[in-house]
């Protein structure tokens, strides 16, 4: 028989002895095809009748995943032009939604007029042994696959909700092994009971939209009772002969929580961090220009002084004046310290002198009824670091403490020196704070001192804002605010760390971390202590002037005016000539061309233009034997370290009185008539 001329009575006689369905293509010369018989067993493979299918013949290939209908495109087309015999297996769910394994034989065949006719017959195969053969295969390799996973929780379960399936990550995040999990019921093991109905009416509803893949996000709980927030996916398999059954794969959500609580810490850290080096930079700049303003204050009060020994009432005035003037020059060494700007002399340290020393002053102020507990380690390493701000760390800290407790007669404070391993790890979560100046270089194992009390705690606001300076909680007129900042720069001045864990109502901890110092630097340290250039300091008596010092003529360049005009008198007191000037550049010129003369120089540091240390570089190569000093508010260790090399003979710390800057004067001034 031609199968390709055959008529549609012919086809259905065929059909009848076919194991399948029988289907007969028309070709056209454009090369396409049509569907032009089909036998009614198709109704029991893809569950539409004959009509259905010839009025719309792409319903039954839609049912193939694309990839699936992509193949059998290529697949036929290779038949017609090689003119072999077409042959292919594969999967499709049908109208029910059962998914069934097809197999499809068929060969092109000449027709008239040079066009092609095609016939084909397709069975379904879904209980057949090899397909049978392919599902075991499928289920082998999904469980070794799943078993394989470290992170993921998958398990696999009915309509009856029974389970059938639990892998290795799902006894690690659940706590149930495989054999208590295996035929119990998934949400008794995993939903707490007031959202079982919940999640009973969600399964059902997936079972009958056919959804295959639904996520979900929220909280079941362990084996222990624990709650465990978990985030999934629950996948729908159908089968054509069986029930459908549910797997679902779930992660754990604590590790992402964890990494975005420590990654929020973080950014919090370093924004405090970016906002104290803001507020650091800016408190400098401001305490340099209070500086002059503190200068200026105090050489004219006393040079007033100097005036008014006659006149009692108007010395008062002047004392209390200059008595404010030095509290004010206090705040401004306060602020340069939260700045980082004042220098440090390191050396080796034993923290339990220093704690011991802070709990002496401590215990003379505390009430009596605090119970007051110290503990040192014994193995506790020194460190190389300045003793007096370190003190100042601990007493502020030991006070804040103090002032947290409320209820002294109930108060409790812990002070604990110990070794800490490593590098300090920042806390993370609510009411935790941690900074950590530098994380390179630290030793194997280093210091902690740690301050606790059981008073009043901190909430999350004042935590935010624990080391801003002027920030406090005191009432007004009671406290400066800047304690907690001077503690954030002594210890960034140290690259030290510190972390702060409080609550409202639970007391804080307080815990510096220092590094532990290298016995052989803290040798080096101790052998370099000594200044390269003497640092002048407020509180030395007045030098008498002989009439040799008298003779030099000294040349001054500050950019203030009030300080210039300050200084012209003091010199003019002192019996010392001298040429002053704002402007650097024009001091230099003025020095190039000859048109000032001068013996010695005293010039400010900061200054627009020429600074100060380029100023004295500048003298010093003009004339190398007449000595230069150098005034200002921040004797930085830059500064410090940089004088020596621009020959700088002394710095002279500002705000002084005048008996600073005219002893100085005096020293170099007797320095060149010795020289000649």
């Amino acid at each position: 028989m031609n199968l390709g001329s055959m008529t549609s009575g012919d086809a259905a006689d065929f059909a009848t002895l076919v194991d399948g369905v029988f289907l007969r293509y028309q070709g056209r010369p454009d090369g396409h095809f049509d569907l032009v018989y089909i036998s009614e067993g198709c109704v029991g493979i893809w569950g539409l009748d004959a009509a259905a299918i010839l009025a719309d013949e792409k319903r039954i290939w839609y049912m193939a995943e694309p990839d699936t209908r992509q193949r059998l495109t290529r697949s036929v087309a290779e038949a017609v032009a090689q003119g072999t015999v077409w042959s292919e297996e594969w999967l499709i769910r049908d109208v029910r939604g059962q998914t069934r394994w097809l197999k499809g034989k068929g060969r092109p065949l000449p027709g008239e007029n040079g066009c092609t006719h095609w016939v084909a017959v397709v069975t379904d195969i879904t209980e057949s042994s090899r397909v049978r053969q392919i599902q075991d295969s499928t289920r082998t390799n999904f469980r070794m696959l799943v078993d394989r996973l470290e992170d993921i929780a998958v398990h696999r379960f009915g309509a009856d909700m029974r389970v059938s399936y639990w892998n290795r990550a799902s006894e690690r995040m659940y706590g149930y092994t495989e054999e208590e999990a295996l035929g119990r019921d998934v949400l008794e093991l995993l939903i707490p009971p007031e959202r079982r109905a919940h999640w009973r009416r969600v399964f059902g509803d997936i079972l009958l939209s056919h959804q295959r893949s639904t996520p979900f996000e929220g909280w079941l709980h362990r084996k222990d009772g624990s709650p465990v927030e978990v985030r999934g996916t629950v996948v729908l398999l159908e089968y054509p002969d069986r029930p459908g059954e549910f797997v679902c794969l779930d992660y754990d959500m604590t590790p992402i929580r964890r990494q975005e609580d420590e990654r929020a810490s973080l950014e919090a850290q370093l924004r405090q961090s970016q906002k104290l080096e803001a507020l650091g930079t800016l408190a400098g700049g401001v305490a340099h220009d209070f500086n002059n303003i503190l200068a200026a204050i105090l050489g004219n009060t006393r040079l007033a002084l100097m005036d008014a020994q006659d006149q009692p009432e108007v010395l008062q005035s002047l004392e209390e004046i200059l008595r404010a003037a030095h509290r004010a020059k206090d705040l401004v060494q306060r602020i340069l310290s939260f700045s980082r700007r004042t220098p440090t002399i390191r050396r080796m340290v034993s923290m339990q002198s220093v704690v011991a020393e802070s709990v002496e002053l401590l215990r003379a102020t505390a009430p009596k009824s605090l119970a007051l507990e110290v503990g040192f380690h014994p193995d506790t390493p020194a460190v190389l670091a300045d003793p007096s701000q370190l003190h100042q760390v601990f007493m502020n800290l030991c006070t804040n403490a103090l002032q947290a407790i409320s209820s002294p007669e109930q108060g409790r404070m812990r002070i604990s020196v110990t070794p800490h391993p490593g590098i300090p790890q920042p806390l993370i979560g609510p009411g935790a704070l941690s900074i950590v100046t530098d994380l390179q270089g630290w030793p194997e194992v280093n210091v902690c001192v740690r301050v606790e009390d059981n008073g009043s705690g901190m909430d999350a606001v004042t935590m935010a804002r624990l080391f801003e300076p002027f920030f406090t909680t005191k009432p007004m007129g009671e406290g400066t605010g800047l304690g907690l900042a001077v503690v954030h720069g002594i210890l960034r001045d140290h690259q030290a760390a510190i972390t702060v864990q409080s609550k409202p109502g639970s007391g804080s901890v307080f815990s510096v971390i220092l590094r532990a110092a290298d016995p052989e630097l803290a040798a080096a340290a101790d052998n370099d202590t000594a200044p390269a250039v003497e640092l002048v300091e407020e509180g030395v008596p007045p030098i008498l002037l002989d009439a040799q010092g008298q003779l030099c003529h000294i040349l001054y360049v500050d950019d203030d005016e009030l300080i210039n005009d300050l200084v012209r008198r003091m010199l003019q007191r002192a019996g010392f000539p001298a040429t002053l000037y704002t402007r650097s550049h024009e001091a230099l010129e003025d020095v190039r061309t000859g048109k000032v003369h001068y013996d010695l120089a005293v010039v400010d540091y900061m200054m627009p233009g020429l600074n100060g240390l380029e100023l004295a570089r500048e003298l010093r190569r003009l004339h190398p034997q007449r000595p230069v000093a150098i005034t200002s508010g921040l004797i930085s260790e830059e500064l410090r370290r940089d004088a020596p090399q621009a020959g700088i003979a002394e710095l002279i710390h500002k705000p002084n009185t005048g008996t600073e800057l005219l002893q100085a004067i005096s020293r170099l001034a007797r320095r060149v008539v010795d020289q000649g």
